[in-house]
């Protein structure tokens, strides 16, 4: 059950945080150039706009930023951070840079009208995910943008308008390829309030949407108590993170709902089959266990190397972690715990482990921001980056 239990849950925290976690950016306002600049100086004007940052993805010297359409007014939806070098940014604002250009963030049915997520593959391509909504408003159909990240090219742009539904909820996307399966890519993309998972096939340019129980929400866990914001939630399916690819070429596909406490798994061969039965492979879907009370978690990651599962844990600033190497159950005992901070008012929205192990980490206010404007006197937005094997070492999630 989810019921609060302040003392045990306190007592479990304090035996089983890690705090190993750096952050590097932490921003009260945000800035955006036309122009490939990457810090503020004493000779460039900009205005920081009302806009928070969803998501993030690291491509080689480039740290993605998504700052979706929640609000009007929003000049760019999608841009990035150079991090060539992350210590000139300890005494100096970066700003944001649109991709691939600002024109592309003029508001049309062929530019972008809100980003929600965007996930680098091996293939060097950047996949974006759009949902069509401006200031919660439907104004163009869902779409999923692809550009060729060596060349900042349009590759192509796949309309999900055909499975959108009037109360989807389209904000979360994996991609499942490996560098020498580029022309058979999957993109996976949970709609979270129809409780359905859409996949696309690169390969085939076409797109199926599939159903399970375990897509839902639990009832029992609905009741989201952030203090200052305090609501009850219906989100299914959000969360997905991906083993390694298997002898046969398939991943285990590790899922989870935001309002629930549970952890589920499937074999990608059954996503992928493109003839799924709701019926017949209903037991193709497995339950790996519950990640304890109070544990809603948000975006999560697989790290390859160690077998690592982050996940963010929406009532407070942290993660959580389990080590799928290790042959442990998946059970409240078995995951750890990894501080950020001790905002009261800052949650983890996006997590993130590179192509070189480094576990990324974005916290920001938008359950507050959500109801009201920003709030240019805080601290609104906190990005984290360091090796998993340094936040883990010594953990329960660690593989030794």
């Amino acid at each position: 059950m989810c019921k609060f239990i302040f003392i045990l849950f306190a007592i479990y925290f304090s035996s089983t945080q890690s705090t190993r976690i750096k952050e590097i950016f932490n921003l009260k306002q945000i800035y955006f150039s036309p122009t490939d600049v990457t810090t503020l100086k004493n000779n460039t004007k900009h205005e920081p706009t009302n806009v928070m940052p969803l998501a993030l993805e690291r491509w080689q010297n480039k740290l993605f930023l998504v700052t979706p359409r929640f609000k009007l007014d929003i000049p760019v939806t999608l841009s990035y951070i150079n991090i060539t070098n992350l210590d000139y940014y300890k005494n100096n604002t970066p700003i944001l840079i649109p991709y691939p250009h600002l024109k592309m963030h003029e508001i049309s049915e062929h530019n972008f009208t809100s980003v929600v997520k965007v996930r680098a593959d091996v293939c060097d391509r950047l996949w974006i995910l759009d949902n069509g909504k401006i200031n919660n408003k439907q104004e163009n159909n869902p779409v999923l943008h692809v550009y060729d990240l060596t060349t900042d090219l349009h590759l192509r742009t796949f309309d999900l308008g055909h499975l959108s539904m009037m109360n989807s909820d389209i904000t979360n996307i994996e991609v499942d390829v490996t560098s020498t399966t580029c022309e058979d890519a999957y993109a996976y993309i949970p709609d979270s309030k129809t409780y359905r998972l859409l996949v696309y096939s690169w390969k085939t340019n076409n797109s199926y949407a599939i159903t399970h129980n375990f897509f839902h929400f639990d009832p029992l866990c609905g009741d989201i108590n952030l203090g200052e914001v305090h609501y009850q939630s219906q989100k299914g399916l959000y969360g997905i993170a991906l083993s390694p690819t298997a002898r046969d070429g398939f991943r285990t596909i590790f899922f989870h709902s935001v309002a629930s406490t549970m952890g589920f798994a499937v074999n990608s061969r059954i996503i992928r089959s493109g003839n799924y039965d709701i019926n017949q492979n209903v037991y193709d879907f497995k339950v790996m266990g519950n990640k304890g009370t109070n544990k809603q978690a948000t975006s999560s990651s697989f790290d390859m190397e160690t077998g690592v599962l982050f996940y963010g844990l929406l009532l407070k600033n942290v993660l959580g972690c389990w080590n799928a190497y290790s042959g442990e159950e998946y059970t409240e005992l078995t995951q750890g715990v990894i501080s950020l901070d001790n905002s009261v008012d800052i949650y983890p929205a996006d997590v993130r482990v590179d192509r070189t192990g480094n576990l990324w980490v974005l916290s920001n206010s938008f359950q507050i921001y959500n109801k009201k404007d920003y709030d240019q006197n805080l601290i609104n937005v906190k990005i984290y980056m360091t090796p998993v094997r340094q936040v883990i070492k010594g953990s329960i999630c660690d593989e030794m």
